[in-house]
């Protein structure tokens, strides 16, 4: 008997807590095609869904009928997580191509990791040139 999900080998889950934001499809389509390895997405919408959801079996989308705030939200994705490896992010992100292989190669168990910031031009989907990590 066990008490949770099972655990994947060197997966990562991906939870994004969200509320109202018009970049989270954008994240979320950005994540998938970004990775290279076992993924999977977990959304926590909060209020209002989002514009169109992503087709995908890797991503999971959890609705609530009234917000529940940030903190329980990322629990709430957490404890849905199957993935070794956790990791946050926002719902108005951008990656780097093969961004979860170079997490896991360079973890370890019990680590926290925080990756490299750029600004992120939303509206074109593009690094802020003129800004600095």
């Amino acid at each position: 008997m066990t008490n949770g999900p099972t655990k994947s080998s060197n997966a990562v889950s991906i939870i994004i807590p969200s509320r109202n934001s018009p970049f989270l499809t954008k994240t979320i389509e950005d994540v998938l095609a970004k990775a290279e390895g076992e993924i999977e997405v977990i959304v926590n919408v909060d209020e209002n869904p989002p514009e169109r959801e992503v087709a995908d079996s890797r991503v999971t989308y959890m609705y609530r009928s009234s917000p529940i705030g940030l903190r329980q939200a990322i629990n709430a994705c957490a404890a849905r997580s199957k993935g070794r490896y956790i990791m946050k992010t926002d719902d108005h992100c951008m990656f780097a191509p093969g961004f979860d292989k170079a997490l896991v190669e360079n973890m370890e168990d019990n680590w926290i990791v925080v990756p490299s910031r750029y600004g992120l031009d939303a509206e074109n989907w593009a690094i802020e040139k003129n800004r600095k990590p």
